[in-house]
């Protein structure tokens, strides 16, 4: 007689930030779980990344279509997955911003949620020229490793920018080679860099304010908690 497979697995429903469309999704299991803590464990980036990644495809039966995601589209799933699965509650040490003493703080992760505001997705930087500007896919945002300032930031631009249209036509982003993205942005004004540059910070993220009185010193601590790391 073969071995039962445990548990009838509860659906869930959320909404994805960037879209605004419905996806189900159920909880990980002990299978999916024991490599999302082997690759906290390893401490690798990119082996984090895939992990949650496919933990994501899984829990979502295929449903999310990662390529399609964005940065806060990937943080905002996994951590509702991630509240259903082990718990909304996540402890953290907290240390005090004056005498660095650590605290224990507790995060709720059903209360986390991504507010994405109505920008200007058309921005005009001439008379003649306008640049239709995207929310960059997860994968685009991860900059190839450099430690040149100017690449990553020119690697982010190209990968916010879906196309320019110029003089009335419509030129795709995604038919043009890297060389010819990076002259159209080393031909621009810094007022011009600027306006596309504002569009690329108003960019959604997943971010938690800690609110905690230090045990050690008493000094009231308020401390911004972003990035996927401290909720994995």
């Amino acid at each position: 007689m073969a071995l039962p497979i445990l548990n009838d697995v509860p659906k869930y429903e959320l909404k994805v930030p960037s879209t605004g469309k419905k996806l189900k999704y159920r909880p990980y299991l002990v299978k999916e779980e024991k490599i999302l803590l082997l690759a906290n464990e390893s401490g690798d980036p990119t082996e984090m990344m895939t992990a949650i990644t496919n933990t994501i495809v899984a829990c979502t039966d295929g449903k999310a279509q990662i390529n399609k995601l964005t940065t806060f589209d990937l943080e905002y799933l996994f951590i509702k997955i991630r509240a259903k699965s082990v718990g909304e509650k996540v402890t953290l040490q907290m240390p005090c911003s004056e005498c660095k003493q650590k605290n224990e703080t507790t995060i709720d992760l059903d209360k986390i949620e991504c507010p994405v505001h109505d920008v200007e997705k058309i921005i005009e930087i001439s008379e003649t020229v306008s640049v239709e500007m995207q929310w960059p896919g997860f994968q685009e945002d991860q900059s190839e490793e450099t430690d040149d300032q100017a690449e990553i930031a020119f690697n982010i631009m190209s990968s916010c920018i879906s196309a320019v249209i110029s003089n009335g036509e419509r030129i795709d982003i995604s038919d043009e080679p890297k060389e010819a993205i990076y002259a159209f942005l080393e031909s621009m004004t810094s007022t011009q860099f600027v306006l596309l540059s504002d569009f690329v910070r108003s960019m959604p993220q997943i971010e938690h304010t800690i609110v905690f009185d230090c045990s050690a010193c008493g000094e009231h601590n308020e401390i911004e908690v972003k990035g996927i790391q401290n909720f994995f």
